[in-house]
This record gives C-alpha cells, sequence and structure tokens, in this order.
C-alpha cells in the first residue's frame, strides 16, 4: 500500500501513534478481537520498521544464511517465533525456525512447508503499518456486510478461497473452492440457494466462448476437440447441434435468438460443471458447481475460473441441503446414473454470502488470518475510508 505522502491527510485519517500507551507484547499471533489486532499493529507501525528480505532463493531447516537472522527476529515481532533460549549460530535455520514458519504460512494462505521462498518472503516484506491499514479496511467491511439473517447459511470467502456452511449458527462442514481470475472477479453479493442441478450442460456465455473457445477453433483443430464443446444453432429445449464448419460469425452470439450460433457442452464427465450446479439468483450470473479439475484445489492460489465459484465438495454439500427439504429426499446417485439434466428446488431458507476479507482474527482459535488482495481492492476501499474519516471531527476516529 506504501506510506501517506501527504502528511496533513495521514494526520487526518490515522490517530496520532504516540497517543496510544500499547506495550503488550504478544508472544503469539492470538487476539479476541479484530480490535486487539489493530491495536497491536498499530503500535508495531510505531515501532518497528522493515527492511525487505531480498532474493528468490530458498531457505530451509539446515542451511545457515544471514537472512535467517531477519526471519526468525520478524517471526518472533509477529507473533509465530515465541521460543526463548539462547542460540548458538543465529544464521541457523533450525527445527524450530521451521515450525514457526509452517504456523506463519498457514495463518497467511500460503504453501505450508517449512521453505522460506518468494511467496513467504514476500508476505514477510509487508509492514507492519501496511498491516494495521489491511486490518482498519476489513474491519470496515465487516460492519457494512449484511448479516444473514437465518440461522443456515453459506458464507464465501473469496480471497480465502473457503465454503463454510453454517447450520444454527454452527459450522458443520467447510470446503476449498476456486474463484475467478483477476480479469473475471467472483463478485461480492448476497442472495439464496433455489435449487440444485444435476448433470448440468453447459451453455458457454459469449466472453468465454470469444476469448477462450474461438481461438481454438481456429488454430489447433484438436484443441477444439479436446474441449467436447458443441457449436449449435438457436435456443431450444433439445440444442440444435450444427458442424462447427458451418459457424457463421455473422450470428455467433448475434442477432435473433433462433438464428445465433453459440457453443454448449452436454452433460457428462468432462463437463466444466462437473455433475452438480448450485443456482441462486443474482445479477451477475453466477453459480457454485462441482468440476472435472480436481487437482487444481491442491493450489494455495486458486484463481482459475471465470467468475463462478467451483467448489471441492458438491455431493456432500448436495446431501447436507436437502436433508433439511421436507419433500421427499432426491436420490441423487439414481439421477446421477442417469446422465440426463434435471433441476430440483432446494428447501430456500440458506441464505449464501461471497464477501471479500483479507484480514480476520478467528473466532474458534483467536488466531489472526491474513490473506493476499487478489483483486486488488484494498488500496481503494483504504482510499474511501481515508476520505469518510477526513469528514468527521477528530474527536470521533476511534480506530
Amino acid at each position: 500500500m506504501g506510506e501517506c505522502k501527504q502528511g496533513q491527510q495521514q494526520q487526518a485519517f490515522w490517530p496520532e501513534l504516540s497517543t496510544y500507551d500499547d506495550n503488550r507484547s504478544y508472544l503469539s499471533a492470538n487476539f479476541h478481537s479484530i480490535d486487539a489486532a489493530i491495536s497491536h499493529y498499530r503500535t508495531l507501525a510505531h515501532s518497528k520498521s522493515w527492511k525487505p528480505l531480498k532474493g528468490r532463493f530458498l531457505l530451509r531447516e539446515g542451511r545457515q544464511h544471514a537472512q535467517v537472522e531477519l526471519i526468525r527476529e520478524r517471526l518472533r515481532i509477529l507473533g509465530d517465533y515465541s521460543y526463548d533460549h539462547p542460540l548458538a549460530n543465529q544464521r541457523f535455520f533450525d527445527s524450530r525456525l521451521t515450525a514457526a514458519v509452517i504456523t506463519f504460512q498457514r495463518r497467511h494462505g500460503l504453501k505450508v512447508d517449512g521453505i522460506v521462498g518468494p511467496n513467504t518472503r514476500k508476505a514477510l516484506n509487508i509492514t507492519p503499518r501496511e498491516r494495521w491499514q489491511q486490518l482498519l479496511v476489513n474491519k470496515q467491511r465487516a460492519l457494512v456486510d449484511r448479516v444473514a439473517e437465518r440461522p443456515d447459511y453459506i458464507e464465501i470467502n473469496i480471497p480465502d478461497f473457503q465454503l463454510r456452511y453454517f447450520r444454527n449458527g454452527e459450522v458443520i462442514t467447510q470446503m476449498r473452492v476456486i474463484v475467478g481470475k483477476k480479469d473475471r472477479p467472483t463478485p461480492v453479493m448476497n442472495s439464496t440457494l433455489k435449487a440444485l442441478e444435476v448433470n448440468p450442460d453447459w451453455n458457454v456465455p459469449r466472453r468465454i466462448a470469444y476469448e477462450d473457445i474461438l481461438p481454438k477453433l481456429q488454430g489447433e483443430r484438436e484443441a477444439f476437440d479436446k474441449l467436447g464443446v458443441k457449436l449449435v444453432k438457436g435456443w431450444h429445449e433439445e440444442p440444435n447441434v450444427v458442424s462447427v464448419d458451418e459457424l457463421n460469425m455473422d450470428h455467433f452470439y448475434r442477432g435473433e435468438l433462433a438464428e445465433q450460433h453459440r457453443f454448449w457442452q452436454p452433460p457428462g464427465a468432462s463437463n466444466p460443471l462437473g455433475q452438480l450446479k448450485f443456482i441462486f439468483p443474482n445479477d451477475f450470473s453466477i453459480y457454485m458447481h462441482g468440476t472435472p479439475g480436481m487437482h487444481l484445489f491442491d493450489e494455495p492460489r486458486r484463481t482459475f475460473s471465470s467468475g463462478c465459484i467451483r467448489i471441492e465438495d458438491p455431493m456432500g454439500l448436495a446431501r447436507l441441503l436437502l436433508e433439511t427439504s421436507e419433500k421427499p429426499a432426491l436420490d441423487l446417485d439414481a439421477e446421477l446414473e442417469t446422465e440426463a439434466a434435471s433441476i430440483s428446488g432446494l428447501p430456500g431458507n440458506v441464505e449464501i454470502f461471497t464477501r471479500y476479507r483479507t484480514a480476520w482474527v478467528d473466532q474458534d482459535s483467536g488466531v489472526l488470518q491474513f490473506r493476499a488482495d487478489i483483486y486488488r481492492r484494498d488500496p481503494n476501499e483504504l482510499a474511501q475510508l481515508s476520505a469518510a474519516q477526513q469528514q468527521e471531527p477528530a474527536d470521533t476516529v476511534t480506530n
């Protein structure tokens, strides 16, 4: 985020650091609230300066390097390294430092391997002041986000790539998700789950058709054939499949619906939507679905979709949702075996929220969590928060 260059604006938004007397020494990254974390990082921003850890090389247990001493001290300040014992060699990467790196990586959403590489080094280089600002932005998000009106709801934190299903206020399941790319972001929204589509077909959206699929058709025909998509004409209950040699660019996603040429993919194991699709009303044509690309869930940064949300265990979630229905239970296994597309209503009492939180305190463990700002939203919202607070009387600024 960088330092504020205009001193007067900085003073108007940020309370004078020296007016806060917070000399607590946290030996862990645990806090009872986000306000406590804000207070602590405010103090760190005033008292600690960060020297960048340069380089893209790997440091791991058993190695010796001058940077190891800096890493250990930084992790101590951040609360991930709590060992207080004399060291014969400050530059030696020992098992205790490995454990501290793992703790740091886990609460920053990084690959958990105990190795300090480019991504871990980048997270360690973020200054206390930047973290303080990040916490302030996320506190404001929590204040303005709509609160669930029902005890059953699904919450997806986009930067955390996680879905959590709450029933009566308790998490009954959670799973990894894949969200939109930077140029096709998953939006923040509120809705209610309405229907479950079994064996969905895929009506390829215009943008994906033009940007992702058409270039393959115009290039290597073999690459296009591997996708499994078909060219269809018009919009009918039973798709009218035509040869791709008949593609008419004048009607490609253009003109009267009956004349349009478009891409479509039938249900099946290779369908990008997987075998289940979760439908909820929204203004963005977004839905949740399965995927045949299960290997992508092992990636720590999961921005691979075109905006929709791919979920790790669609069958598990569907069964949990259906067990609350007053109607006879849908036999998912039998429906899937037919490979025919069908839509079934859901109870309609489960809200769904997509959030954008890059910093929070875990309610159960109290561990402070940070995530990468994958869509670069933090700086803009920080500027808006700064502008709003500049308009308030100085004695009303309490952050």
